[in-house]
C-alpha cells in the first residue's frame, strides 16, 4: 500500500535542536531510500519538515519504518501517517 507521512517540527523544540542530528538522519533516509521502504522524499518549502510516500502493509508498518528515523526516534519531528486508496473517480463506471 502506498503511505503519505507528513513531518513536523515538534513546535516545542528549537532549529538548532536538529543540527546534530541531520547526518544520522540522511542516513538513515537513504537506507530507507535503498531497501525500497521510502519510495519519495521532500523538503516542505516552508521549512518545517517533510513529505515522505512509502510503501507498507499498513500504516502502522509505515509508523514503525519511519520511527526508525532519528529525528522522529528524539521526538523532533511528529508524523501524519495517511494510507492511500485509488482515486474513485478512476474505479467508477464513466458513460
Amino acid at each position: 500500500m502506498k503511505i503519505v507521512a507528513v513531518a513536523h517540527r515538534a513546535q516545542d523544540r528549537a532549529p538548532e535542536d536538529f543540527e546534530p542530528h541531520l547526518e544520522a538522519e540522511v542516513h538513515q533516509a537513504l537506507k530507507l531510500f535503498a531497501n525500497e521502504s521510502v519510495r519519495e522524499i521532500y523538503s516542505r518549502t516552508d521549512g518545517k519538515g517533510a513529505i515522505l510516500v512509502l510503501e507498507a502493509k499498513d500504516e502502522d508498518e509505515a509508523r514503525t519504518i519511519l520511527g526508525t528515523l532519528p529525528l522522529v526516534e528524539l521526538g523532533l519531528l511528529e508524523l501524519e501517517i495517511y494510507g492511500t486508496k485509488p482515486y474513485r473517480g478512476f474505479v467508477r463506471d464513466v458513460a
